[in-house]
């Protein structure tokens, strides 16, 4: 204990680390921060014109213009807005989901109090009834057609799959059906929270993530360009014991800055939008057919575990490059790349795989991270076996901290000292 309180505090209070924890927080308020300014809403004012609202005002907006659409949704509540929706078009003769101040485009004013409550509802109706080429055409949907709308959505699901080279694998498809049948139905609308600010979730887990692997990166190959290690070497904890006590005080300090990061991050972004907004159903932010059986709030949990995960797993991956490596530019320089390496590869295949999987960096990403391969339909498959791709992701970044571990302990109690 007394080997790891030192080395702790070595950790924590080198400058680099200093630094970087600094650089972590303000991030991660940032970003909470930027997240909220993708919000606009042009609003009517009483002299005819247009007045923008930008950021909270928006924000603040849009919520008291969705009360009346926030609750479940129940069949007679789709009924209603199906209802609505024609009955306005009847009126005025125009989509009212193409609202304006011209006079071809629906009255915005009238949007704002009729149909946005309910454009949620309208929007699920659209993928629910739709096909692959578009949307469905709500003036030709019957109010009848919605007494099956969970179904609707499981056919859709199906009819999503099978039109993807990907996903048309009868075992993919009843994976798919068996995750879906334990989502939560009916769903819930709490409008608020949006798909930005969950993209800088994500986004904010990256950086994390990369802060840990610089961090830690120069543990060992600091003390090898020094020479301290060779002083270290002769001491009698210096090797085997010196290792796993070094594993642990890294992990350590990963793992504070991280929740420092994330916790701080999600706080903020959740004050700006209101925890309210956080009992919506995934299906409702992205699609009816969307797989996780997570509420907003139960997503924001997975994902800060799964982050944490992966977070560890590099931590420890850069922790094993750098009892490599000799030089400390090198370790840093390797161990970024690591981290982005999945992207790169993501990119280029355009598709998820095994060896896409193994990388301990694989759940962090651009647009391999953990939210899409969770909200999107994502599939490995090993003989007649089909593992959904989130829960491979997890798997492989455990098993990695185990093997990069068990690997830093060999390579430095075997490293030869210059």
């Amino acid at each position: 204990m007394r080997l790891y309180k030192q080395e702790l505090k070595r950790i924590l209070l080198a400058k680099r680390t200093k630094v970087i924890f600094i650089i972590a927080m303000v991030m991660s308020v940032f970003l909470a921060l930027l997240a909220s300014e993708f919000n606009d809403a042009n609003v009517p004012s009483e002299d005819g014109y247009i007045t923008p609202l930008h950021g909270k005002e928006a924000i603040h907006f849009l919520e008291d213009a969705s009360v009346d659409g926030n609750g479940e949704v129940t069949i007679e509540s789709l009924k209603n807005a199906l209802q609505r929706y024609q009955d306005l078009y009847n009126e005025y003769g125009m989509d009212p989901l193409k609202p304006g101040m011209s006079d071809d485009k629906f009255p915005l004013n009238v949007y704002w109090e009729e149909v946005y409550p309910i454009n949620s509802l309208l929007r699920m109706m659209n993928i629910a009834y739709g096909t692959n080429d578009g949307q469905a055409d709500l003036m030709a949907l019957k109010l009848s057609d919605l007494d099956n709308f969970y179904g609707a959505c499981e056919v859709r699901l199906e009819d999503a799959m099978r039109s993807d080279d990907l996903l048309r694998n009868p075992d993919y498809i009843s994976k798919a059906h068996a995750l879906y049948n334990n989502v939560e139905k009916p769903f819930v609308i709490s409008h608020g929270y949006t798909r930005d600010a969950f993209d800088y979730v994500s986004f904010t887990i990256l950086l994390l993530v990369l802060f840990s692997a610089v961090m830690v990166a120069p543990v060992f190959s600091e003390r090898y360009e020094s020479g301290e290690d060779s002083v270290i070497r002769c001491t009698e904890f210096g090797r085997g014991k010196l290792v796993r006590t070094m594993l642990m005080a890294v992990i350590t300090v990963s793992s504070i800055m991280y929740w420092a990061g994330i916790g701080t991050h999600l706080l903020v972004s959740d004050m700006i939008f209101g925890m309210n907004t956080l009992k919506e159903s995934v299906q409702v932010l992205y699609t009816v057919y969307s797989l996780p059986a997570l509420n907003l709030l139960e997503l924001q949990i997975v994902l800060a575990l799964t982050g944490w995960v992966c977070c560890i797993a590099v931590t420890v991956m850069a922790t094993c490059v750098s009892s490599i490596m000799r030089e400390t530019s090198t370790a840093m320089v390797v161990s970024i790349i690591m981290v982005f390496l999945p992207t790169f590869i993501y990119m280029g295949i355009g598709s998820v795989s095994w060896l896409l999987a193994l990388l301990p960096s694989a759940a962090v990403g651009l647009s391999n991270n953990m939210l899409y391969s969770l909200v999107d339909l994502r599939f490995l498959k090993i003989g007649g076996i089909v593992f959904w791709y989130p829960v491979v992701l997890v798997f492989f970044d455990i098993i990695e901290t185990v093997v990069f571990g068990i690997i830093s302990h060999f390579v430095y109690i075997r490293h030869q000292v210059r």
